[in-house]
């Protein structure tokens, strides 16, 4: 039975997508069966991994609105992960499931569906508080938290965690927090030094991960080479830390039936 992870921060540009994808495939190298998500109608993850999502005629917006299996829409890529693709179809789907019976967890009906052919559900998650995000911190098992190092980063963390705590007290109980991944790090900069300080004092109740994501032009390159940042040539060091995030995470796993 898959542990289902989803990415989320309502401030965007903080790496969710980046993060999804590339520990998708990290934990997909050391033989993880991986099932990647796109729950952002921008489409990130599903181009990052290879589709171009304009072009798809099934996404996952079909399987929320439409109750398409999930099945329908899968997709593999060369990397050894499959996908449920998105695209701006999905804008759509928070207007018309507004009235739906059970809209919150639209998501986890689908995610459960697939969830015992894999060992990890990773979910990209859009970068706002609403009822998508909703969805996919009712299906999840844990939650990780993409936060740049920089200040107006904490505030959207501030508020992602009073969301969790109110979809954990309705709608999902054994939600847990995975920890805070901090990502486009700088180590020249007092700035990032200090916002890296401030997550371990500001949010003295949550795990901050050891594997810091230091920042590189790298990750804009493989974005657009549409290919994980493992396949450059040079060494990113900021690769790194999801290769030894994904063995963590294969450690550490927990059992969720």
């Amino acid at each position: 039975m898959a542990t289902v992870i989803v990415f989320a921060n309502q401030k965007g540009g903080v790496g969710k997508t980046t993060s999804t994808y590339n520990l998708g495939v990290a934990l997909a190298d050391i033989g993880q069966k991986v099932l990647l998500l796109d729950l952002d109608p921008q489409g990130g993850l599903t181009y990052y991994a290879g589709f171009e999502p304009e072009d798809l005629g099934k996404t996952i917006y079909h399987c929320l609105v439409r109750n398409m299996p999930p099945r329908e829409i899968l997709v593999t890529n060369e990397y050894g992960v499959d996908v449920l693709p998105a695209n701006i179809d999905l804008s759509l789907a928070e207007f018309q499931l507004v009235n739906a019976p059970a809209r919150e967890r639209r998501i986890t009906r689908i995610v459960n569906e697939v969830r015992d052919q894999y060992d990890f559900v990773l979910i990209d998650s859009q970068p706002s508080l609403g009822l998508l995000t909703i969805n996919a911190l009712a299906a999840a098992d844990e939650v990780i938290i993409p936060v740049s190092c920089e200040f107006l980063s904490l505030r959207g963390t501030r508020a992602l965690l009073k969301l969790i705590a109110k979809v954990k007290g309705s709608l999902n109980s054994r939600l847990q927090i995975a920890g805070l991944l901090p990502t486009m790090f700088d180590t020249r900069t007092l700035h990032g030094r200090e916002i890296l300080a401030l997550l371990h004092t500001e949010f003295p109740q949550l795990s901050v991960f050891p594997h810091t994501v230091a920042r590189s032009i790298r990750f804009a390159e493989s974005t657009k080479a549409r290919a994980p940042v493992f396949a450059a040539k040079i060494q990113v060091p900021g690769a790194l830390a999801y290769r030894e995030l994904a063995r963590d995470l294969v450690k550490n796993q927990r059992i969720y039936a």
